[in-house]
């Protein structure tokens, strides 16, 4: 529940301040609420030890670790899965930024309650990463857009913006601009230039390819331009159409 700080009458009113309280819930909505945030890191974590655990016994540890080592090393290498590991990283940051950032930030993100929007899911995009919430009774995503000065540098990014969607109020989107694809210093390839340059290489049948074009220049003629006709210092042709 939302309580005002307010300030005695014989003080200077420089500001209200309102108080926002974590509702109570059971222990249970607790704990899945920890395993739904921290689903991600549960899931790696579980992988890593069973992975280490079984080749532990099957070729001894020493083994293990040199074929741990050669994973991670062909995921550096390697340029897409590269790509895919820092775009699933970054995904995994940015909930955890995004919520904080929502809690702490100065304006309203929440509802009178004190709930937070549901974050439902995160996916890396061409310039940064996307994170969808759901919005609960009481909050909207304008709330969410008030605060998106304070998301970009809570999730260490450049900018942050708000997509809507227009058959549901309720589901939107926060964008995480990391990168801007137009801000490089090599030109961008674009989908209509290798169109022509494929189209260009093949001739259509029974076509004579052109050359070169004949300019043949046309007589001009000269057209004597007629005095207007002057009356009393007037000019006629200002009031004849």
């Amino acid at each position: 529940m939302a309580k005002s700080i307010r300030r005695p009458r014989g003080a200077r009113r420089l500001d209200v301040m309102e108080v926002w309280h974590t509702p109570k819930h059971s222990w249970v909505v607790l704990v899945v609420g920890v395993l739904v945030r921290w689903r991600a890191e549960i899931l790696i974590v579980s992988l890593v030890v069973t992975a280490r655990i079984w080749l532990g016994h099957e070729v001894g540890p020493v083994v293990a670790w040199l074929i741990f080592g050669g994973v991670t090393v062909v995921i550096v290498v390697i340029p897409p899965s590269r790509r895919f590991v820092y775009g699933r990283f970054w995904c995994i940051v940015d909930r955890h930024r995004l919520r904080t950032c929502l809690r702490q930030a100065r304006a309203r993100t929440m509802n009178l309650d004190g709930a937070l929007p549901f974050m439902l899911w995160a996916r890396p995009t061409k310039t940064g990463e996307r994170v969808w919430l759901w919005t609960r009774a009481g909050s909207s995503s304008g709330d969410i857009e008030e605060a998106l000065e304070y998301i970009a540098p809570a999730c260490f990014a450049r900018d942050a913006r708000l997509h809507k969607v227009r058959k549901l109020s309720t589901l939107f989107a926060v964008d995480v601009i990391r990168r801007d694809p137009l801000d490089k210093s090599t030109p961008l390839d674009s989908p209509l230039g290798k169109l022509g340059s494929l189209l260009g290489a093949r001739v259509q049948e029974n076509a004579e390819p052109i050359t070169g074009a004949t300019v043949t220049p046309l007589p001009v003629k000269e057209k004597k331009t007629e005095r207007p006709a002057v009356v009393n210092g007037d000019d006629l042709s200002d009031y004849i159409d």
